[in-house]
């Protein structure tokens, strides 16, 4: 996974943006549907600071023979603060990222992978270490809302007039954004390429759910300073300048188009490791 090597600075961290009941809601979703049985051996891929983990635990009997969980993350920062929030002998905390999960942790009944898929860059290779660590039979299942499909119809202006309002406050001190620059933080798949990616890789055909959230002014303020957030939408801008200009951005855009909430879609995929290889 790509590591988010700009910085660690709380005040840019994606926690803020991940407190919202929103947010809860789609994660709860998908490890509810994850099919995780009281004995499961589980990947929290990308656990941050182990609100998943939290999740993934609730589904598992502690004193039941093979339960357990690694949570893995690139992060060592959100690891501590995992480890400070959960205590559980069956949880074990590794340090590293998605496209060499299969040397880090042995094969497992689930990985549930959220919120961070659109991070990495060749998607087909974390998809291939997370099909190697799966058990034949076994299940993925990951979301995001950072893809081609995210903006419910309507909406893709208010984003566009987002950003708009946010580099005119730049420019008006001075600051020039990056245009030529190809801002790599986030890489958005549509909902068809994730299944050529799943498919191709050998896993079934994935079962997909789009669930639409209504999103507050106060959430996209958040999200607006998260670190990677800004890098792609305001690439080559120092990040305090960024997270300020998104947030007088949104909220001007907010203003405009008389807005109290904004709908926004998040992709839920579920695909299982076959018990025998496919045919080609």
């Amino acid at each position: 996974m790509q590591q988010q090597t700009v910085t660690d600075d709380d005040r840019f961290s994606f926690e803020r943006f991940a407190r919202h009941p929103f947010f809860r809601q789609v994660n709860a979703w998908l490890v509810a549907h994850t099919d995780i049985s009281s004995n499961a051996s589980v990947v929290d891929l990308a656990c941050g600071p182990g609100a998943v983990t939290e999740l993934i635990l609730s589904e598992l009997d502690e004193e039941a023979p093979g339960a357990c969980v690694y949570a893995v993350d690139p992060s060592e920062s959100a690891l501590a603060i995992a480890q400070k929030r959960i205590r559980s002998r069956i949880v074990h905390f590794v340090h590293g990222s998605a496209e060499r999960l299969a040397t880090l942790v042995p094969q497992v009944d689930r990985v549930v992978f959220t919120n961070a898929v659109h991070l990495i860059g060749d998607k087909a290779a974390a998809f291939e270490q997370i099909f190697k660590t799966l058990r034949p039979g076994g299940l993925v299942s990951f979301n995001t809302t950072f893809f081609h499909g995210a903006y419910p119809e309507g909406t893709s202006r208010f984003y566009k007039l987002w950003v708009l309002r946010a580099m005119l406050w730049l420019k008006e001190r001075g600051y020039s954004i990056s245009r030529g620059v190809k801002a790599t933080a986030m890489q958005w798949l549509t909902v068809e390429q994730y299944r050529e990616v799943l498919r191709t890789v050998g896993f079934e055909d994935p079962v997909v759910t789009l669930h639409e959230k209504p999103l507050s002014l106060e959430s996209l303020e958040d999200i607006g300073s998260f670190s990677l957030f800004i890098e792609g939408a305001l690439p080559g801008v120092p990040l305090e300048m960024g997270a300020e200009a998104l947030r007088r951005g949104v909220n001007q855009a907010f203003d405009e188009l008389k807005l109290s909430v904004i709908p926004r879609n998040w992709l839920q995929v579920i695909a299982r490791r076959p018990l025998t290889p496919l045919a080609e």
